[in-house]
């Protein structure tokens, strides 16, 4: 029987969640470089697309996809670009959404942590399916981001 994720909508079967699909991912980043060049979108469309961000951080993640992809950074240059505002030291806000926050719209996904798990077969594919996960979860988070001091 086919389940669905009440945050993004994502199709699983078999007793998969989106989270044991993540975690799963999270594994193959850390333990395999290929894998881990597209870090900072697995985590960014996850915690998107999960409501997983304050709304302060999804000001900040949005502007942080905005300059990837609008500049064609790659891993390394996203990384050293994000690390520079989100030590908590420095920042003034939290980056996960607290339990009593007010909730987010719902937004169709066009893509989800599913389709990537569904499609790729290696670090290769892997990678070009984040990246369009990645683009997709960026140009669509829009309404998460209404009325949001930007």
């Amino acid at each position: 029987m086919r389940e669905y994720c009440a945050d993004c909508g994502a199709a699983h079967s078999e007793g998969r969640t989106c989270q044991s699909i993540y975690h799963e991912f999270m594994a193959l980043e850390f333990s395999n470089p290929g894998y881990g060049r597209v870090h900072f979108l697995t985590v960014a469309c996850y915690m998107i697309q999960h409501h997983g961000y304050s709304d302060e951080a999804l000001v900040w993640v949005e502007a942080k996809l905005s300059a990837y992809f609008m500049n064609n950074l790659n891993g390394p240059e996203i990384r050293k670009l994000a690390a520079k505002d989100t030590d908590a030291s420095i920042r003034k806000w939290e980056v996960k959404r607290l339990k009593d926050a007010p909730l987010l719209p719902k937004v169709s996904w066009s893509m989800t942590i599913a389709d990537v798990d569904k499609q790729m077969y290696d670090s290769e594919s892997y990678g070009e399916l984040i990246t369009e996960w990645g683009r997709r979860t960026w140009k669509e988070m829009t309404p998460l981001l209404k009325g949001k001091d930007s």
